[in-house]
C-alpha cells in the first residue's frame, strides 16, 4: 500500500515535470520576420530570441501562460494561453506610432543608420525585402533593377541589368556572389538579372570609400551573400510568374549541426508558347545550393554553387524541306565556393575561402555544311584569407588579409566551315593567363567621442607573360560627428584593376569579351575623393545623405572605330587607352520601418573620356554621361494583408555621336561616287530623357497559418511612355537622314503568385 501512496503523490509531479514545446514564427506589419525579437513567458520567467527569420522555439510545463514578445519599434504584444501540448503560436507585432529617440538598430530594418555609426560611405544595403517589394518588369524581383534606383548608379539602356557606377564603365563594377566573380550579371539578353530573389540575405554595394580588404574594379563593389543560417525544420518558398518561376526549398540534416538548401529558376515562355501553338526557342534557368555544416561552436563551413545558362535555338525552314539555317546562343555562369570561418580566440577570428568561377558563351550558325561557330570563355581560381580583431584596448578594429586568383582566359576563338570558311578564315586571339594577388591591412580606431578614423593600405600586383604590376592602394576614411544624429564624412581610395571587358556596341552583350591586362596593355586606375553629411531623424526614423564626390581614371579601355569583335580575333592592336574623370553629387532620403518605407534618391553627375585616337585628342562626353537621376521608391501597408508599392524614376538621355552631313568621293574602283558621312564631335547629342511610373498591389493570406501565400500585381510603365532603346537611322528620297528614338516595353501589366510554408 504504502508504494500506492507514494506513486498517487508523485504522479501528479511527474506531470508537471513534463515538458511541451511552444514555437512560432514573429513577423511585422508588412510579414516581414523580425529577428532578435525578445520572447518572455510568465510566470516560468523562460525567456527566447527569434532567429534571422523570426522563428523562436521554447520548452515549457504546460499549464496556462502568459507571453509577452517584445521589439524595438514596435508594440509590445501580451497574450494569454493555455497550453497543454506541443503548440505552434505566431505573431504579429505593430509598428510604434512614437518611437523612444535611442533605439537599437538591426541591419534588417535600418542599414543606413547602421553605416551612419560607422567611418564609411558611399554605400548602400539591401535588404531582400527591399529586393522583393517593388514593381519590376514583369513581376520578377531583380537586384539589379533595385540598384539602379539608387544615388550613384545610372543603367544603360530601358530594361537592361547593366551598372554605370559614377561615371564608370559597366565592367568596372565587381560583383561578388558568396565570394565568387559573376561576369556576366544577366539573362534574358540583358532584362534579368541571375540573382535569384529566394536566396538572398545580404546586399552590400560600395561604390566609394572602399575598404582594404575589397579592390579589383574601379568603380564599384557589389557584395551579395546567400543564406547562411543553419536550418531548424524544413520551409519550402515559391513565386509563379509572367517571366519565371521558381522554388526554395531548405533542410536540416543534423540538429543544429547540418543543413542544406536548394534553389531553381527557370522561365518557360518556350513551353507556354507550344501550348498555343507557336514557337520561341529561348529559355533561362538557375541553379543554386548551399551546404551549411557548424562542426563546433568555433567554426562554421559553406559549401556554395552555382549554375545558371541562357539556352537560344532558332531554326528557319524557308522551304520547308527540313533544309534550313540554324542560330544556336548559349551562355552561362558556373561557381563553387567553400568558405571556413573560425573563431581563433576571444580576440581574432579568421576565414578561408576557396573559389572556382567561369564564364562562357558559344555563337553558331549552320546552314547546310557551312558553320560559323564563334566562342569565348574565362575560367578563375582562388583563395582569400582574413583575421580580423576587434577587442583592443582602445576599441580599434584590426583586418589583415591576402588576395589571390588565377585567371585563364579563351579572349575569342572563331572556327569556321564548309564555302564560308574560304570567306572567313578560322582564327583564335592568343589564350591568356594572368595571377592577380594583393596584401591589405586596415586599422580603424575612435580617436575621441567625434572622431573615428580609418586608415588601410591594399598592394595588388598582376603577373602576366612579360611584365609584373604591383600597385599600392592607400585607403583612408574619416567621421566627425557634429551631434550625436550628426556626422560629416570624408574618404579617399585609389584603385587598380587587372580585368577589362572589351566591346564593339554602345550596348554590353553577353557576347563582350573579357581581357586581361598584358604586357601593353596596362591596368585601369582611378583617385576618388568624396565628402558626405549625414544626418539621422531617430523619431521618424529616416536616413538622410548628401555626398559629393570627384573621380580621376587612367588606362581606360577603348576601341578603334569599325572594329567587330565577333570576325576579328586579332583585336589587341586596335585596343586604346585613355583617361576619364567623373564628378557630381549625391542625395538619399531612406526610411527603413514603419506603415511607410522607401527612398528618394537623386544624382547630379557629369563623365568626360579623352583618348589621342578618338576625337582628334579633345575631351568629351562619356556614352552613359547622363546628367540627372532620380527616383522615388515606396512601400504603404495599407493593412496587415494589404500592401501598395510605387517606383517613379528619371534619367537624362544617354549620348550618341550623330551623321551631320555627307560628301562625295570616287569609289576604289572607278565606277561610281561613294558618299562618306561626316559625324558630330563625339557623344555629343542626348537621347531624350526616360521617365516611369510602376505600381504594385500585395495581398497576402492569413497570417496566422502555417502556409503562406500572397499575390502581387500591377503594372509596369503605367502611362505607357516609349522611353528610348537606341537610335535607327531613317533615309528619305532626298537622301537626306532622319534618327528615330525607338521606345521598348509600353504599358505592361504583370500578376505573381508566391507561398511559402
Amino acid at each position: 500500500m504504502k508504494y500506492w501512496v507514494i506513486m498517487i503523490i508523485l504522479f501528479p509531479a511527474s506531470l508537471a515535470a513534463q515538458k511541451v514545446t511552444v514555437k512560432g514564427v514573429i513577423r511585422d506589419f508588412d510579414n516581414e520576420a523580425l529577428p532578435l525579437a525578445h520572447i518572455l513567458l510568465l510566470p516560468d520567467s523562460v525567456t527566447s530570441v527569434s532567429d534571422n527569420r523570426g522563428r523562436f522555439a521554447m520548452p515549457i510545463r504546460p499549464g496556462k501562460k502568459q507571453i509577452v514578445v517584445s521589439y524595438t519599434g514596435y508594440e509590445t504584444l501580451v497574450k494569454t494561453v493555455l497550453v497543454s501540448k506541443n503548440a505552434i503560436l505566431n505573431f504579429v507585432l505593430q509598428p510604434k506610432v512614437d518611437q523612444l529617440e535611442e533605439v537599437v538598430i538591426t541591419f534588417k530594418h535600418q542599414p543606413q543608420i547602421e553605416l551612419f555609426e560607422s567611418a564609411r560611405s558611399s554605400t548602400n544595403l539591401l535588404s531582400p525585402k527591399d529586393v522583393s517589394a517593388i514593381p519590376v518588369l514583369g513581376g520578377e524581383a531583380d537586384l539589379i533593377k533595385v540598384l539602379q534606383l539608387l544615388p550613384g548608379t545610372v543603367k544603360g539602356v530601358e530594361g537592361s541589368s547593366d551598372l554605370f557606377v559614377r561615371g564608370g564603365a559597366a565592367d568596372q563594377n565587381l560583383v561578388l556572389f558568396d565570394g565568387t566573380t559573376v561576369y556576366n550579371t544577366s539573362h534574358l539578353l540583358g532584362f534579368v538579372s541571375v540573382f535569384n530573389p529566394d536566396i538572398l540575405e545580404t546586399v552590400e554595394s560600395i561604390n566609394g570609400a572602399f575598404p582594404a580588404n575589397t579592390g579589383g574594379r574601379l568603380s564599384s563593389i557589389l557584395n551579395v551573400n546567400t543564406n547562411s543560417e543553419i536550418a531548424d525544420e524544413t520551409y519550402v518558398s515559391g513565386n509563379i510568374g509572367l517571366i519565371a518561376s521558381r522554388l526554395y526549398v531548405e533542410q536540416p540534416i543534423v540538429k543544429d549541426k547540418v543543413s542544406i538548401w536548394a534553389a531553381g529558376r527557370r522561365t518557360y515562355i518556350d513551353q507556354v508558347a507550344k501550348l498555343v501553338g507557336q514557337d520561341l526557342p529561348y529559355f533561362f534557368y538557375d541553379a543554386n545550393a548551399k551546404l551549411l555544416i557548424n562542426p563546433t561552436e568555433r567554426d562554421q563551413l559553406s559549401i556554395t554553387y552555382y549554375n545558371g545558362q541562357d539556352i537560344l535555338n532558332i531554326f528557319r525552314d524557308s522551304n520547308n524541306d527540313g533544309d534550313g539555317f540554324l542560330t544556336a546562343f548559349q551562355s552561362g555562369n558556373n561557381s563553387q565556393t567553400v568558405n571556413w570561418s573560425r573563431k581563433l580566440s576571444s580576440k581574432w577570428s579568421g576565414s578561408f575561402t576557396a573559389l572556382h568561377t567561369a564564364y562562357q558563351y558559344d555563337v553558331k550558325n549552320e546552314f547546310r555544311d557551312n558553320r560559323i561557330l564563334a566562342s569565348s570563355d574565362i575560367r578563375d581560381i582562388g583563395a582569400k584569407m582574413l583575421l580580423s580583431n576587434n577587442q583592443l584596448k582602445n576599441k580599434a578594429l584590426v583586418k589583415l588579409g591576402i588576395d589571390w586568383t588565377h585567371h585563364r582566359v579563351s579572349p575569342s576563338i572563331l572556327s569556321t566551315s564548309g564555302i564560308v570558311s574560304e570567306l572567313v578564315s578560322s582564327s583564335s586571339t592568343v589564350g591568356r593567363v594572368a595571377n592577380e594577388a594583393a596584401l591589405f591591412a586596415s586599422y580603424e580606431r575612435p580617436i575621441n567621442d567625434r572622431w573615428l578614423i580609418n586608415t588601410g593600405l591594399r598592394t595588388s600586383m598582376a603577373f602576366v607573360k612579360g611584365r609584373t604590376y604591383i600597385f599600392p592602394e592607400p585607403r583612408v576614411a574619416a567621421r566627425y560627428k557634429l551631434s550625436d544624429t550628426q556626422a560629416i564624412k570624408l574618404s579617399y581610395s585609389r584603385m587598380a584593376q587587372y580585368m577589362n571587358r572589351i566591346s564593339s556596341s554602345a550596348i554590353t552583350s553577353p557576347t563582350d569579351i573579357w581581357y586581361p591586362v598584358t604586357d601593353v596593355i596596362r591596368p585601369q586606375t582611378s583617385h576618388q575623393f568624396s565628402a558626405s553629411w549625414q544626418r539621422n531623424f531617430p523619431e521618424q526614423s529616416i536616413f538622410l545623405s548628401i555626398e559629393p564626390y570627384y573621380k580621376a581614371m587612367n588606362n581606360l579601355i577603348g576601341l578603334e572605330e569599325g572594329t567587330d569583335l565577333f570576325f576579328d580575333t586579332d583585336f589587341e592592336p586596335k585596343l586604346l587607352q585613355g583617361q576619364g574623370s567623373a564628378y557630381g553629387i549625391e542625395f538619399l532620403m531612406r526610411r527603413d520601418v514603419g506603415k511607410l518605407s522607401g527612398w528618394i534618391s537623386y544624382s547630379l553627375a557629369w563623365s568626360r573620356r579623352q583618348f589621342d585616337n578618338i576625337n582628334d585628342g579633345l575631351w568629351f562626353p562619356a556614352r552613359y554621361d547622363r546628367r540627372h537621376n532620380g527616383a522615388f521608391v515606396a512601400q504603404y501597408a495599407i493593412h496587415q494583408r494589404w500592401s501598395f508599392s510605387v517606383v517613379w524614376e528619371f534619367i537624362s538621355g544617354s549620348r550618341f555621336t550623330p551623321i551631320i552631313g555627307q560628301y562625295g568621293a570616287l569609289s576604289p574602283s572607278t565606277t561610281g561616287v561613294d558618299l562618306i558621312p561626316v559625324f558630330a564631335p563625339v557623344n555629343s547629342v542626348r537621347l531624350a530623357a526616360a521617365h516611369r511610373l510602376d505600381l504594385g498591389l500585395k495581398f497576402k493570406g492569413q497570417q496566422d497559418r502555417k502556409f503562406q501565400y500572397e499575390w502581387f500585381i500591377g503594372v509596369y510603365n503605367t502611362y505607357n511612355r516609349a522611353n528610348p532603346f537606341g537610335i535607327t537611322i531613317e533615309t528619305s528620297e532626298d537622301g537626306s537622314l532622319r534618327y528615330e528614338q525607338p521606345g521598348i516595353f509600353g504599358l505592361l501589366p504583370f500578376i505573381s503568385y508566391g507561398f511559402h510554408f
